[in-house]
Parts: structure tokens; sequence; C-alpha cells
């Protein structure tokens, strides 16, 4: 009996004496293989970020492959042999497009990942709107109390999902969908605004944005565990600011928000950059920080130690609801920005 209280003791000091979270690290899926941005990257960058911080295990779930060859350049107008030959080349490509999506329809059908074998979503998705399966055991899988995370272009997709939409509150959509979200400069709280309301009313209703460019991100809910720590300002590396987002504002919590400057093709309002919604016994965080295209040269959006903060310890909060992860050294402050890659992070002081 002395023997297996010693062999028990033995067992519980070696597991204190391991690293944060080598005992049980949180089991993360991210999606992707679709989406207007580079997907590749995004997913590499943000992977390395959760990883680095020892807390998370990371499995990736990539769609199947789009069509590659791309669409047939539009000629200049006027050009009535250029205008024609365009018309056959679309033609042909139109033709050989439906080929090959009638060729892999099968993948689609395959393509249906496990969500129950994990805790929390990275979502870095947006491409075609999944079946009805997938979509019915994400569903769950949130509903049931997994955790979801979307980032940047994430917010983007699946404007005719009704769930979907419930989850992320608001998203890029056009000028007749839902209603305008902004936060209230004075109370931080998220606000359906009219048309009429806008301060500039001549660039549309649907969302947008101005040039990418370092923009001051506002804590709005300090005592937040994903805030707890953060600076009640700070400076955001190279990146879009989205705005003009429409939804819902009714189980809309902000976090964090940015002013959209005028002369960055802004509106002139405060913007909801991080924010969290309930879904059934789920926790989702929306962030839209974190662009990156196939021709951009910089990481600055990702490996903006802010970012990567924001990214960490949503995901823990997400999956457990609870934050153990520290603000990170190096984090920016609201007179510098502070670009490190992931592995370079130092997550334990």
């Amino acid at each position: 009996m002395k023997t297996l209280h010693k062999l028990g003791l033995v067992c519980l000091l070696a597991l204190l004496a391991l690293p944060l979270g080598a005992a049980e690290k949180i089991r993360v899926l991210m999606l992707d293989g679709r989406n207007n941005h580079d997907w590749v990257r995004t997913t590499a960058s943000t992977k390395a970020t959760l990883e680095a911080t020892g807390r998370f295990t990371v499995t990736v779930a990539t769609a199947p492959a789009a069509f590659a060859k791309a669409k047939p350049a539009k000629p200049k107008p006027g050009d009535a042999a250029a205008k024609k030959a365009f018309d056959a080349a679309t033609k042909e490509w139109n033709a050989e497009e439906a080929a090959f999506k009638q060729a892999h329809a099968a993948e689609w059908e395959q393509w249906s990942p496990k969500f129950t074998d994990y805790q929390v979503i990275v979502n870095n998705y947006n491409g075609p709107e999944w079946g009805a399966a997938m979509k019915d055991s994400f569903t769950e899988f949130v509903m049931n109390g997994g955790g979801l995370v979307n980032v940047h272009a994430a917010n983007n997709a699946f404007t005719g999902w009704d769930n979907f939409n419930e989850m992320i509150c608001c998203g890029w959509r056009g000028a007749t969908f839902a209603k305008r979200i902004a936060v209230d400069d004075q109370t931080g709280k998220a606000v359906a605004l009219l048309d009429a309301d806008e301060k500039i009313q001549g660039k549309g209703f649907g969302s947008g944005h101005g040039p990418k460019h370092v923009f001051t991100l506002k804590t709005r809910d300090a005592a937040h565990p994903v805030m707890q720590g953060l600076p009640a300002e700070w400076l955001h590396a190279t990146d879009e600011l989205y705005h003009r987002m429409r939804g819902t504002a009714d189980h809309m919590h902000v976090l964090s928000s940015s002013y959209s400057k005028p002369e960055f093709g802004g509106t002139d309002m405060h913007e909801p950059m991080v924010w969290f919604a309930p879904f059934n016994k789920g926790r989702v965080v929306t962030t839209s920080m974190g662009h990156i295209m196939a021709a951009d040269t910089s990481y600055d959006a990702l490996h903006c130690v802010g970012f990567q903060t924001i990214l960490a310890r949503s995901t823990e909060w997400a999956a457990t609801g609870k934050v153990t992860l520290p603000v990170p050294e190096g984090f920016p402050t609201l007179d510098k920005t502070s670009v490190i890659e992931p592995s370079k992070v130092v997550w334990k002081k």
C-alpha cells in the first residue's frame, strides 16, 4: 500500500513539474482551403502562434482544391476583336470549371471533419457553402459547448446561413443585409445604425475597408479574460480595418474597437475589431484582424504581437471559458507597434 502511495505521489509531482499545458493541451481544429486571402500563409502563421504558446495542439482540415485556372482577363472597352476572343475564352473557361466541379464533387461529400474530436475550431475558411450534414455537425458542435474563433475573412463567408450569422453577429455583408453595426465610443457597446446615421454618406453602405495602415485598438471590456492585462489602447501593425460590417448587435459583446479614420478611407466611426457571442453553450470570438494576400510580402498583421495575443487567448477562452496565457513580452504600446515572428514571441516571463 505504501508503495502505491509513493507511486501516486511521484506521478502527481511529475505532472506538477510539466510546463504550462503539457499535461493536457487544448485540441484545436483549424479549417482552411478556400479563401480570397492567402489561406496557406494565414494557417501557417496562426498555427505557429498557437503552438508557440505550448498550450495547444493544432490539426488542420483543408477543403478540396478549387479550380485553379485563372479567368480570362476582360479586354479594354471598344476593342471588338478582343471582346469576341474574350467571350469565347470565357465560355471555354466556364465549361472547364463545370467539368472540374463535377469530377471532384465526391471530394466535397467526403470532406467532413469530426468536430467533436476537438475543443475549439479556428476558422480560416471563406469559400463555397458546405453541405447540409457538415453545417449541421458544425452547428451542433458549437451549440453543445465547442469553441469557435473566426479570423479576418472567415466572417465574409456563408451570407445565407442563419446559424453562422448568429454565431458571428456581424460580418462582411452587402448593403441590404440586416443592420450596419458600429461601436458607440461613449459606452463601448455595439449599436445598429440606419444609413442616415452614417457620418460619411458617399461610399455606399455595404462592408468595406480603406488602404492598409497602422491603427489603434481600444479595449472595451478590460475585465474579460481575453483582455485582462492589455493596455487600454495599443497600436496594431499594418492591416485592413474593416468597416460597415452588418448583422445584429443584440447578443454581440465588443472586446475592442478601432476608430476608422476618414483620411484612410474610413467611416469616422468606431468599428468592432474583436468581439464574442454566446451560441447556446458555445463561445464564439471573431476578429477582423489578420489580413494577408498572395501578393503581400509583409506578415505585419499576423506577426503583430497584439494580434497573436488576441488569437491565442481567444482560442483558450473559447475552448475552456478561462485564460491562463500571460500577456507576452513585447506587447505593442500606444506609441509603438511590435512585430515578432511566432517562434520568437516569449510567452513565459
